[in-house]
C-alpha cells in the first residue's frame, strides 16, 4: 500500500455549511454583547456589532446559496448563481453601515469620553473562544468554496479570517488594559486602548468590503481579466483553417462558470462539415483552457480572401446560392476569363425554372467577379427519387462480351449491369497503375466509356471506378 495515500474527508453541502455558521454567528453575537455591556468595553461591543453582522451576512449567503443552487429556467438561461454575488454585495453593505457606526463610537470615546472598561476572564473568554470559532468555520468554508467554487462562500471564509484578525486586535487591547494594574503605563493610553482596538476592528471591516465587495461588484458588471480575451484569441487563431486577425471573443462569468463567444472567420472553400468539425475543435480548445466549467459558442463566417482562387470564388457564390456544380473549368483567352461548369438541378423543374436558376448564377457570378468573363452553364437533371431497376442475364453477358472486344484495355472488371426505364446502367472496375496521373486516369475512363457506348447504343449510363493496381490485383484476381 502506499504510504502517501490519504482519505479525503466528505465536504459539507453548502447549506449545511451556512446553517452552521448562522447558529455560530448568532452565539457569539448574544454573549459579546452582553460581556462587553457588562464590563463597558466599546471594543467587545464592536466585535458584538460585527458578529451581528456576520448573522445578518450569514443569513443572506444562506439564502443567496439556496437561490444560486437553481437550474438555468426561461427566464434565467444562465442560471442564478449570481444570487450569491448580490447577496456577498448586500452583506458588505451592512458591513460597511456598522463599520461607520463603531467609528464614531470609537473617535467619541477616543477624543472627547476616554476610560478604561472592567476587564474580567470572561472578556478574555468570549475573545478566545471568538477565534476559535472564526479559526474552524474559516477552515470549513475555505475547504467547502473551492470544492464548490462558490463566489458567497468564498467571501464568508474571508470575512471570517478578518475578524479573526479583529477579535486578535480587541484580545491585544485587554491585555494591556489588564497589565496596566501590574505595570506603569500611560493613563491616556490605557483609557483609550479599547478604543483604538475597535479602530482595528473598523479597519479590518473596511478591507473585507472593500474585497469582498468590489469581487461582487465585478462579478455583476461581467469584469474579466483583461488578458482573458487576447489568451483565447491566440488559442483560437493557432487552430488550423481559422483566418488570422479575424477572432472576435466576448466572455463573461456566471457564478463558477464562463460563458464565451466567438466569432471566427474561415476560407470560403471549406465545407459545411469541415467548419462544423473546425467549429467543434475551437469549443473544445476553449473548454480545455477552464478545466472543463465553460460553455462555448461560436458562429463561422466566411471571409474572402485576397489571394482567392477563382475556383473557391465560383463554388462559394453557387453555395450562396444554394446550388450545386460540378465539372468546373477555368480558361483564359486574351484577357477574357472563359468560366465552363455542370449545373445540377432537380429532373422535376421545368426548362423555364432551371433556366432562371441557371440566370441567377450567371448574373451573381458577372457581379463579383466583373463584367470582362463568359460564363457557359450546362444543366444536368439530378435523380432524387428512387427509379426502378432489374438485373438481366442476357444484358450482362453483352456487355461482357463488349468489354472483351474492346482490346485497349486489360485489368477491366464488369461489376454490375441494370436495365432501368431509360436504358442500361453500367458499373465497371478498372485497374491502373498506381502513379498513373489523375488526369490521365480520366482520359481513360473516358475513352473506355466512350467505346462501349460505340457498341452498345442503349447505355444511358457508365460508372467507372478506378483502383491502383497494386489493390486491383489483391481484389480481384488473387486465385
Amino acid at each position: 500500500m502506499n504510504d502517501n495515500t490519504s482519505v479525503e474527508v466528505p465536504v459539507q453541502s453548502k447549506q449545511q455549511i451556512t446553517t452552521v455558521s448562522i447558529i455560530a454567528s448568532a452565539s457569539l453575537a448574544v454573549i459579546k454583547f452582553v460581556i462587553g455591556i457588562l464590563t463597558g468595553s466599546l471594543g467587545l461591543i464592536a466585535e458584538g456589532m460585527h458578529s451581528l453582522l456576520d448573522l445578518l451576512s450569514t443569513v443572506v449567503t444562506f439564502i443567496a446559496v439556496r437561490i444560486g443552487a437553481k437550474p438555468p429556467d426561461a427566464n434565467h438561461p444562465y442560471g442564478h448563481e449570481r444570487a450569491e454575488s448580490l447577496g456577498a454585495l448586500a452583506g458588505m453593505a451592512l458591513l460597511g453601515a456598522t463599520a461607520i457606526f463603531i467609528l464614531y463610537h470609537a473617535i467619541v470615546k477616543i477624543v472627547w469620553e476616554p476610560g478604561a472598561p472592567e476587564v474580567t476572564i470572561w472578556s478574555f473568554a468570549i475573545i478566545i473562544i471568538s477565534i476559535v470559532v472564526d479559526f474552524l468555520r474559516v477552515r470549513s468554508l475555505k475547504k467547502a468554496a473551492k470544492h464548490y467554487r462558490s463566489q458567497a462562500l468564498a467571501s464568508d471564509a474571508e470575512h471570517f479570517s478578518n475578524d479573526m484578525l479583529g477579535a486578535f486586535s480587541v484580545l491585544v487591547g485587554l491585555l494591556f488594559i489588564l497589565l496596566s494594574k501590574y505595570v506603569a503605563l500611560p493613563v491616556w493610553l490605557v483609557e483609550r486602548a479599547d478604543a483604538i482596538a475597535a479602530l482595528g476592528v473598523v479597519v479590518i471591516a473596511f478591507k473585507s468590503v472593500i474585497s469582498i465587495g468590489g469581487q461582487a461588484l465585478k462579478s455583476l458588471m461581467d469584469d474579466v481579466p483583461e488578458d482573458l480575451a487576447p489568451r483565447l484569441q491566440k488559442l483560437v487563431e493557432d487552430l488550423p483553417d481559422v483566418m488570422p486577425g479575424t477572432v472576435n471573443l466576448r466572455a463573461r462569468v456566471v457564478g463558477n462558470k464562463t460563458y464565451v463567444e466567438a466569432t471566427v472567420g474561415t476560407s470560403r472553400e471549406l465545407t459545411f462539415e469541415k467548419v462544423h468539425q473546425l467549429t467543434e475543435e475551437i469549443e473544445k480548445t476553449i473548454i480545455d483552457e477552464f478545466n472543463g466549467d465553460a460553455e462555448v459558442i461560436v458562429h463561422p463566417e466566411p471571409i474572402v480572401l485576397a489571394n482567392e482562387p477563382y475556383s473557391a470564388k465560383i463554388r462559394a457564390i453557387a453555395e450562396r446560392l444554394s446550388l450545386r456544380i460540378h465539372n468546373l473549368n477555368l480558361y483564359m483567352v486574351s484577357d477574357e476569363m472563359r468560366i465552363e461548369l455542370d449545373l445540377e438541378l432537380p429532373d422535376g423543374l421545368s426548362l423555364f425554372q432551371a433556366h432562371e436558376k441557371s440566370e441567377m448564377l450567371e448574373q451573381e457570378l458577372f457581379s463579383e467577379l466583373g463584367p470582362s468573363i463568359k460564363v457557359a452553364v450546362h444543366i444536368e437533371p439530378r435523380n432524387e427519387m428512387l427509379k426502378p431497376a432489374i438485373r438481366r442475364e442476357k444484358y450482362t453477358k453483352e456487355i461482357g462480351d463488349a468489354l472483351l472486344s474492346i482490346l485497349d484495355y486489360d485489368h477491366v472488371l464488369l461489376q454490375d449491369v441494370l436495365l432501368t426505364d431509360e436504358g442500361l446502367v453500367v458499373t465497371l472496375i478498372i485497374g491502373m497503375d498506381d502513379e498513373t496521373p489523375l488526369s490521365d486516369a480520366h482520359l481513360t475512363m473516358h475513352n473506355l466509356e466512350r467505346s462501349l457506348r460505340k457498341l452498345i447504343p442503349n447505355i444511358v449510363r457508365v460508372h467507372i471506378d478506378p483502383e491502383p493496381m497494386s489493390r486491383y490485383i489483391a481484389a480481384h484476381e488473387v486465385s
